[in-house]
């Protein structure tokens, strides 16, 4: 009970401080990618050129994304070492060759799911600019209403113009369903694997008296805390890859903003690295 009242109140406000430092992260990164975009007229540098799409969704989603995902996935890595440490010496204990199984068969599951997933995030990347596109187009309307409905009451050219966006929305969206269906497979039956593994490896010592009964239950636990720990890419692969797409986004945006500050005669000196 004492560490019950102990741990309520630690577990909420561990989730407090994320998202607090994720917040401030992310009022000081865009605050940062603001002053960069707005400097020596870059802006309207960026939009002469036509070179990127849709930079009011870099600076506010892309942003959001990273500071968010990035803190999320280090805490996560950060927790699995620490997980690893403690039940790396039980399973070690209990049969070293378990804790070999595991390491091949995380890294096996590793790259058949990268190979699988691949494609992900380039996917991703698409989705994120159809989606913008067909967004921006929205607002548009609204910011024309007035000329749209003056020159063509029925809106009969905006509507099919949305509607072909966002057909493109549904036909990339649908493609990464399917690739998500194929990973899935794998992924599913990798996670059921474990179930069974570890009685088949530790079994077999018990009949042959060489480990007591609680080996088997302590074996099931380490296998599946270590298996996780080593897992963290496969848990994590379709929200990394919609994460590695908008930071090739947001690098990009940021590449293309010291490009655009150098021609206005800016120093161009700030990376992405500086920037985050």
């Amino acid at each position: 009970f004492g560490a019950l009242v102990i741990a309520v109140p630690v577990s909420v406000y561990y989730r407090f401080l994320r998202e607090k430092l994720s917040l401030y992260w992310r009022e000081a990164l865009t605050t940062r990618v603001l002053d960069q975009y707005y400097e020596n007229r870059t802006f309207y540098v960026m939009e002469t050129l036509q070179e990127i799409d849709n930079p009011d969704q870099r600076i506010a989603d892309d942003v959001r994304a990273f500071t968010r995902t990035s803190l999320d996935f280090f805490i996560a890595i950060f927790t699995s070492l620490v997980d690893l440490a403690s039940f790396s010496a039980i399973l070690l204990n209990i049969f070293p060759g378990l804790f070999v199984a595991i390491i091949a068969y995380a890294g096996l599951g590793s790259i058949v799911t990268t190979n699988l997933g691949r494609s992900l995030v380039s996917k991703n990347y698409q989705s994120l600019r159809k989606e913008a596109d067909f967004r921006f187009s929205l607002i548009r309307t609204r910011e024309n209403a007035e000329a749209i409905a003056f020159y063509d009451p029925d809106a009969k050219l905006e509507r099919d113009n949305l509607k072909t966006l966002f057909s493109k929305v549904l036909e990339n969206q649908m493609e990464i369903i399917k690739t998500q269906r194929n990973l899935e497979v794998f992924t599913t039956a990798y996670r059921y694997v474990p179930q069974v593994l570890p009685s088949l490896i530790v079994a077999p010592l018990y009949f042959q008296h060489k480990v007591e009964l609680g080996a088997i239950s302590q074996s099931y636990g380490a296998f599946n805390h270590i298996l996780g720990d080593f897992s963290i890419i496969i848990n994590s692969f379709e929200s990394l890859s919609a994460f590695s797409a908008g930071l090739s986004r947001l690098t990009l945006f940021m590449d293309q903003i010291q490009i655009g500050g150098w021609r206005q005669g800016g120093t161009g000196e700030s990376s992405m690295a500086d920037i985050i």
